[in-house]
């Protein structure tokens, strides 16, 4: 095979090489030092949105308000779960196959939410559970949002 790799790809990366050094060169480290601030202060920004968010769920648990709809997201991945009480909120599963599972589980039996905490990455995580032998699921939400 000579110099001739198989991998058409690895010749476009040492090519890319030369613009990607052009451009670390384009910050000095005071650059460098406030891009890290404004990205630690959106981190902090993200988490405490979803403590916010988490205790608000925390009355759905509480108050045992069954999701009644769950449709579509603007949001790839991602689902409307609407409550008996109103409140709408965009989820995604944690594992593949959680939103459909939770639509079957909606239309054939009734849904309570159980839990509502903080994920390890920082997300509020809503737990549901129906009637059977663990069924049960969690759902990461993103946020609050208003029915169509």
């Amino acid at each position: 095979m000579g110099g001739v790799s198989r991998w058409p790809h690895a010749a476009r990366t040492h090519r890319n090489a030369p613009a990607v050094t052009a451009l670390a060169e384009c910050f000095d480290l005071a650059d460098a030092k406030q891009i890290e601030l404004v990205l630690a202060r959106a981190a902090d920004d993200g988490f405490e949105m979803a403590a916010r968010l988490s205790w608000r769920l925390r009355l759905l648990v509480q108050r045992s308000i069954p999701p009644r709809a769950i449709e579509a997201a603007p949001v790839p991945r991602a689902a409307r779960l609407r409550f008996a009480d109103g409140t709408t909120v965009v989820v995604h599963g944690t594992m593949p196959g959680d939103l459909g599972i939770l639509a079957i589980a909606m239309k054939y039996g009734s849904v309570k939410p159980t839990a509502c905490s903080l994920s390890p990455e920082g997300n509020a995580r809503l737990s549901l559970a129906w009637p059977g032998a663990n069924h049960r699921l969690s759902l990461d939400v993103v946020g609050l949002d208003q029915p169509d």
